[in-house]
């Protein structure tokens, strides 16, 4: 930290100096009691200017440190605020693991006997009779609840990273192979961009990335209707690999983007709200994050939805 104080003293000294030595220049002669006081009015003069100075910059000092002392308030404030966050996610997740253990514990044999009978019932009847449909019906809401059940414990549980080397293609390429049922289902089309050849080396647990980036084809799959178009980006900003699926559909609600990633926030029907939930979590545990680019869409000046998964680069050395 500089030294005001004595930078202010030293000025307010060279200023009196000069003053005085201006006054003596200029034949000022000043008297006290019939003497000359030329020079000790000077000197009292140069020593108020330097004491002035100094009490200067002591203001401009603490005025600085004041500055810092805020600075780092404000950070820690900041870093108590995230552990808060984290320590309450923590809570939350170890409740909801509780909770998902005893629903699974309690639930899922029960509803393996209702899907086995309803099944078995099933067969007794003509697809044309209401049995059967009543039978089939309650084989999918089984199917149904034990998929909210496999979602909540897979998403209480904590994420194991299984971290190796791949390429930016091979992990896009993954996602296409995994796509292609979708997006032939849905009669839309998925287009790669790879603004690189191979693209950079990440250490990354591919199979997880491949599951995000597919969950978003299948959400951006399910948002547009037959004849629409997904993007399956990559390029490299700001030292990240930055992995984005686009679509033209009608994209994300501006009042929707602050709870798209809260747990059970959703906005389908028949939805769980624990996929972008879970998909974020991945991207933090690599170290990246998962965020919405508004105006990025595949549409016509930038319309349409597009979420992007930043993760590092694998540090140098690694391949």
């Amino acid at each position: 930290m500089r030294r005001w104080d004595v930078w202010g003293a030293l000025a307010g000294l060279a200023v009196g100096a000069a003053d005085t030595a201006f006054l003596a220049w200029q034949g000022v002669e000043m008297t006290l009691g019939g003497q000359s006081a030329t020079w000790l009015v000077g000197a009292t003069f140069t020593s108020s200017l330097a004491l002035l100075g100094y009490l200067s910059g002591s203001l401009a000092r603490a005025r600085s440190r004041a500055r810092e002392a805020a600075a780092t308030i404000h950070r820690q404030q900041g870093q108590l605020a995230a552990s808060q966050r984290a320590a309450f996610e923590n809570e939350k997740l170890a409740a909801l693991g509780r909770l998902a253990a005893g629903i699974a514990h309690e639930v899922r044999n029960p509803l393996g006997v209702i899907r086995a009978s309803a099944a078995l019932v099933q067969e007794h009847f003509s697809e044309a009779e209401d049995a059967h449909r009543a039978c089939r019906f309650v084989v999918e809401e089984t199917d149904r609840l034990d998929g909210l059940i496999a979602s909540l414990l897979a998403f209480a549980r904590p994420t194991a990273l299984q971290l190796r080397e791949a390429r930016v293609s091979e992990v896009v390429e993954r996602t296409s192979r995994l796509a292609e049922e979708v997006t032939r289902r849905r009669e839309v089309t998925l287009r790669r961009e790879l603004a690189m050849d191979a693209g950079p080396l990440l250490r990354v647990d591919a199979d997880l990335v491949a599951q995000v980036l597919l969950g978003l084809v299948t959400n951006a799959a399910e948002a547009l209707g037959p004849g629409g178009t997904i993007e399956l980006r990559a390029a490299e900003r700001n030292g990240a690999v930055v992995l984005a699926v686009a679509d033209d559909g009608p994209g994300v609600p501006e009042a929707e983007r602050e709870r798209i990633f809260e747990p059970f926030y959703t906005t389908k029907p028949r939805g769980t709200g624990l996929g972008l939930a879970m998909a974020e979590r991945i991207a933090r545990a690599h170290g990246g994050e998962l965020r919405i680019a508004p105006g990025a869409g595949a549409g016509l000046h930038g319309a349409g939805a597009c979420f992007e998964l930043v993760l590092p680069r694998a540090a140098a050395g690694t391949a």
